[in-house]
């Protein structure tokens, strides 16, 4: 069986959770709509690596269809001290209306539209977790409108075999 043929197969990395502080709206640009979204505080926990966020921006293009595309940039540190950089880029696509809530910091159900991200990583070579570095990672993401109408995120990231 050549490797076109295997099925994709994939392992439970880990949950990622974030919430971000208010966002920094650079507005329409030639591209879309640009805001720059900072991370307040986060944390991640899976079998193999748990431990949190130190910080993280995304620098978020709204297209003029209103799907999204997140392109974040986050210092993960582990429980045991590991410093990782985790990169990612994806897409927030749905109906429309759905996506217009979000924007506007209205919750949502996450069944109703589609994020997810390609995720990558970088930390020391022979370290604890230099498995790492070569691994390709998805998330699966959902929204979550806190209370002072910023936002939280949750991804479930899955590492491909």
């Amino acid at each position: 069986m050549d490797s076109q043929q295997r099925p994709l197969t994939s392992e439970f990395l880990f949950h990622i959770d974030m919430e971000a502080l208010p966002g920094l709206d650079i507005g329409k640009t030639p591209r879309g709509w640009r805001r720059i979204d900072r991370i307040k505080k986060g944390w991640f926990e899976g079998p193999k690596i748990k431990g949190t966020v130190v910080t993280a921006t995304d620098h978020l293009l709204v297209m003029r269809d209103n799907t999204s595309r997140p392109d974040v940039r986050a210092i993960l540190q582990a429980d045991d001290g590991t410093l990782i950089q985790m990169t990612y880029q994806g897409i927030v696509a749905g109906p429309e209306e759905q996506l217009k809530k979000l924007g506007q910091r209205q919750q949502v159900d996450p069944a109703t539209y589609y994020m997810r991200n390609a995720i990558f990583f970088e930390t020391a070579m022979g370290g604890p977790h230099a498995w790492l570095n070569s691994t390709l990672a998805v998330g699966l993401g959902a929204v979550r409108i806190q209370e002072d109408k910023s936002f939280a995120v949750r991804y479930t990231v899955h590492r491909i075999l």
